[in-house]
Parts: C-alpha cells; structure tokens; sequence
C-alpha cells in the first residue's frame, strides 16, 4: 500500500470516508437488529437453545457492540466538542488600545480647541481693525467738520 501525500482537499475527502464508513457501519447494526433482538428477546428460554447457538447470539451482540463503539470512534464522539471562541485579545492589550484612542481623541479636541481660539483671534482681530478703521473715520470726518 503506498502512502499518499495530504492534499488540500484532505478535509473533504476525510469527512467523505467518514460518511462512507458510518454508512457501511450503520448497514451492518440494521442487519444484526433482528438476530440480536431474537438473541435478547426471550432470555427465560435460553436453557433450551444449544450452546453453539447462544456462543453465535453471543458473539452477535458483541459484533454490535463492537460496531455501534467503531461508529462512535469514527465520529470521535468521545473528543471534547469543540468550541468556537470568538477571536479576543489580552486585558491590557485593549486597555492600550482605549489610551491610544483616548490620546488621539484629546489630540483631536486639543487641535480643534487651537483652530477655534485662532479663528475667534483671527474675527477679533478683524473686528478690531474694521472698529478702528470706522473709528478713524468718525474722527476724519469729526475734524474735517471741525476744520470747515
């Protein structure tokens, strides 16, 4: 038998063997049902049967049994389930991510904070200059009225 390489199809085609084999398996318990029922069904009257025949029973019992627990295995019904967890992160690896963002929000509000005082310097000082500016006109106009 040679072995062969692992694809990257090896999930499907195991899952497919799985279902295969389980379905097999599943085809031998439904044939042994009616021989072990039989077997199992009148046990008061198993001082009549010859020993060959409940060495068979026997040995059918034990094939189902058998076959039920490869079923089981096959499926790893025994393996802890697994559990999908929701990809997470360290306690203080989202702490850090909080302080950087808190740090860029101050950052950001900081900056906005400067544009506003700037841009209320900036109308102030316009402000200014324009009540100077009509300032110095009524003075003109005071004195030309004054000087006529």
């Amino acid at each position: 038998m040679d072995l062969l390489p692992v694809t990257a199809d090896y999930d499907a085609i195991s899952e497919r063997m799985r279902q295969v084999a389980a379905a097999r398996y599943m085809e031998m318990i439904e044939g042994l049902r009616p021989h072990v029922s039989e077997a199992l069904s009148d046990p008061a009257g198993i001082h009549d049967t010859e020993p060959g025949r409940i060495q068979a029973y026997v040995s059918l019992v034990k094939l189902q049994a058998t076959l039920i627990k490869e079923l089981g295995l096959l499926y790893r019904v025994q393996d802890r389930p697994l559990v999908e967890q929701e990809a997470g992160m360290p306690l203080d690896e989202v702490a850090r991510l909080l302080d950087e963002a808190q740090a860029r929000e101050d950052a950001a509000v900081a900056a906005a904070a400067d544009a506003a005082a700037a841009a209320t310097r900036a109308a102030l000082e316009h402000r200014e200059s324009v009540d100077l500016g009509v300032a110095r006109e009524r003075v003109a106009r005071g004195l030309r009225a004054l000087g006529h």
